[in-house]
């Protein structure tokens, strides 16, 4: 096949990034940009007018970086995707189209994750119980032991517990006087109810299992203030995910979890999906951080400000719904993040539905409790 040589545009584009070191080629400009999911945008054109006519494109210097990053971070079989997302995280100016398509790739792999547990959704019979013996399927064939990650947050649990328990039985005489008798799920009860909310949609969970999920999370008998509201407030907590998501996957109940990230996918501005993209970035970091500060100080026979923030984070379990993931995977693959964040994005979503119409004490807890990477998406201002 015969190649015109460069334009102007491309020349200029090839000149800049020898000049960083960067060794590009005219094909490699051209293969960025095929095709599905083009990593490097077209140059801008320029329309003269006439008499001059006709129209040349320019090159932009913005884009130097990330021809420059392209170069050095290509590998044989990399994928495409994957390489739009760890530029887009970086910051640079990856056509739009691509990235949304890399957040949306990330959505489906959990429609086909529920696919292959679940099978076929009926078209005839009870679609609750499909549900439900589905959820029972999976978590009967991931039943396991616990991990290193459970037994490290379990040892920091049971030495905090011990520390705090004076105060604690005082907090849960006023505060939560059922903790001791409060029925809490066990891990493969968390797992059946996780699956069912994947499937049919956080809906489906009650506000009375929502607590024994939170009193499962920590310590038998300890004050649970999360679990006690969940109990006892009769307002309904997933009252800002009660509509069906915009976007449907084929084949999956409206409510899926599922659709609800694919909507977040196809429709979340792309600076949101970077700020998720940078926290969840953020994420194995803080908890690696979190354990090691408390173990140093429990250690060290000091407990201070890390032990103190886990003990409150034990009746009010906030970081809990990321700690153990992150510490699980410190080095996610992009795919991996990018579904981390649309998780983050769908839960912040719900979040700063019910804080437009809360009080400041409301947001005043969410500034308290919530981990930094979290507070960069929610609105508490």
């Amino acid at each position: 096949m015969v190649r015109t040589s460069p334009s102007p545009a491309d020349r200029r584009l090839i000149d800049l990034a020898a000049q960083r070191g960067a060794e590009v080629s005219a094909r490699h400009l051209e293969r960025w940009r095929s095709r599905p999911s083009p990593l490097l945008p077209s140059h801008r054109r320029d329309y003269p007018g006439r008499p001059t006519g006709g129209s040349s494109s320019m090159a932009d210097d913005r884009l130097v970086d990330l021809v420059v990053w392209l170069a050095r971070n290509r590998r044989p079989g990399t994928d495409r995707g994957h390489l739009a997302l760890r530029a887009f995280g970086a910051g640079l100016p990856v056509p739009e189209e691509t990235v949304q398509d890399a957040f949306v790739r990330a959505a489906r792999g959990v429609e086909d994750e529920l696919r292959r547990g679940f099978g076929e959704l009926p078209e005839d019979g009870d679609l609750q119980e499909w549900v439900y013996d589905g959820a029972d399927a999976l978590a009967g064939s991931r039943q396991r032991r616990p991990t290193a990650v459970d037994r490290r947050i379990g040892a920091i649990d049971r030495q905090v517990q011990a520390l705090v328990e004076p105060a604690a039985a005082e907090f849960a005489a006023r505060f939560d006087p059922g903790a001791a008798e409060a029925e809490s799920l066990d891990r493969n009860d968390r797992q059946f109810h996780a699956a069912v909310a994947a499937m049919a949609g956080p809906g489906e969970l009650t506000p009375d299992t929502l607590a024994r999920y939170a009193r499962g999370l920590v310590g038998n008998g300890m004050p649970q203030w999360t679990a006690h509201l969940l109990e006892t407030d009769p307002r309904d907590p997933l009252a800002a995910v009660a509509e069906a998501p915009k976007h449907q996957a084929p084949g999956l109940p409206a409510h899926s979890a599922a659709n609800h990230l694919l909507s977040v996918a196809r429709d979340a501005p792309l600076e949101r999906l970077h700020t998720a993209w940078t926290a969840a970035a953020q994420m194995p970091g803080w908890a690696e951080n979190t354990c090691a500060a408390v173990e140093s100080e429990l250690a060290a026979g000091q407990p201070a400000k890390a032990t103190e923030r886990w003990a409150i984070d034990m009746v009010v379990p906030f970081d809990r719904l990321f700690l153990a993931d992150a510490l699980s995977d410190p080095d996610p693959a992009p795919g991996t993040q990018a579904l981390t964040a649309l998780n983050l994005l769908f839960m912040t979503d719900a979040i700063n539905t019910t804080l437009a119409i809360t009080d400041d004490d409301g947001r005043e807890t969410i500034r308290r409790l919530a981990p930094p990477f979290f507070l960069s998406l929610v609105t508490v201002e």
